[in-house]
């Protein structure tokens, strides 16, 4: 690869921005932000790479515009590939996801009908773009840490546990069943720690202060990457079919945390296994059924199969098919 390869992302900042300036500063190709109304006439090259989040690219994750839009680029490039951060959402006919699902499948199907190359963040993805095109090269690997990877986990652990992400998501960690993190952190001896943009005022701040919670705000990725690798527990509310597509769980297993994962069920997706990999919930911790310290050995294990270094060579070695 040379110069001439570009990562196009949404605009603004964010998991996929982190994860795709990486893994572009890796393949030596930079990311550069694409909008509707971006100008591509001078762009052309050896290889051209998507990041592709429907909602990244518009509001409502129906981006008509970029179809178009790489359709004209990839005449440009040698070879196009496409990284699925998401597809299409689902939901019931009362939501708005329901009823903007099918232009959303659409929109996903032309672009990788376009495609030399795939990568997916989990298999749940997988599935569906393999019933599309079997035929072409992909990969599937969860996505890796942005905040790092620690060479050893072995370090002292604190009774602590960390918040970490954006603030929607974690807020819906200190949500869950009405605040139930507070009282298990009470009754575990646990100290909170939120690290990301502070939360907007109003309740939830209010409590969290009232909780005693430490609020350490925004933080460089290397002191977020000591943080993690001092605390005992990181907490995530996220669904267990998608959870390898989050860079925040993605996290806590490459610094050997033991992930609280908060989800309504737990079932095994991507290879991980319910208080094997992680805590499943707060019944987890309170029925003393999980080790902090096995669970986190046994996430940075399952991590390490999908580091930065295994992205790098899926691609290259998927560039190199191409080339053939």
């Amino acid at each position: 690869m040379n110069a001439a390869s570009i990562s196009l992302i949404p605009p603004g900042s964010g998991g996929v921005r982190d994860y795709a300036s990486i893994l572009g500063n890796r393949l030596g190709a930079p990311a550069m932000e694409l909008t509707h109304s971006t100008d591509v006439a001078s762009l052309s090259g050896e290889f051209l790479f998507l990041h592709f989040s429907g909602y990244g690219f518009q509001k409502r994750g129906i981006p008509l515009w970029l179809v178009s839009k790489i359709r004209s680029l990839r005449t440009r490039f040698k070879a196009f590939g496409i990284v699925f951060h998401e597809l299409f959402a689902t939901g019931p006919p009362w939501g708005s996801a329901f009823w903007l699902s099918g232009c959303q499948r659409r929109i996903a199907r032309e672009l990788l009908s376009l495609a030399d190359f795939w990568l997916a963040n989990g298999e749940t993805y997988a599935h569906w773009l393999l019933k599309q095109a079997h035929d072409t090269p992909h990969r599937v690997l969860p996505v890796f840490s942005t905040v790092g990877e620690p060479a050893s986990t072995g370090t002292e652990r604190e009774r602590k546990l960390v918040v970490f992400g954006s603030g929607s998501v974690r807020a819906r960690a200190y949500e869950w069943a009405d605040g139930e993190i507070f009282r298990c952190a009470q009754r575990h001896g646990l100290e909170i720690h939120d690290i990301g943009t502070p939360l907007p005022k109003g309740p939830l701040a209010q409590r969290l202060a009232q909780e005693g919670v430490i609020a350490r705000g925004m933080l460089p990725a290397e002191e977020v990457s000591l943080a993690l690798s001092r605390a005992s527990y990181g907490a995530l509310a996220y669904p267990t079919r998608f959870v390898s597509k989050s860079s925040i769980f993605a996290a806590y297993c490459a610094h050997g945390i033991c992930p609280l994962l908060l989800s309504k069920t737990y079932d095994m997706h991507d290879g991980l296994k319910a208080n094997v990999h992680y805590a499943a919930g707060i019944d987890a911790l309170d029925r003393s059924i999980v080790d902090p310290r096995t669970i986190g050995g046994q996430a940075r294990q399952w991590y390490e199969q999908h580091d930065i270094e295994a992205h790098v060579v899926a691609l290259k070695t998927m560039t190199t098919e191409v080339r053939r």
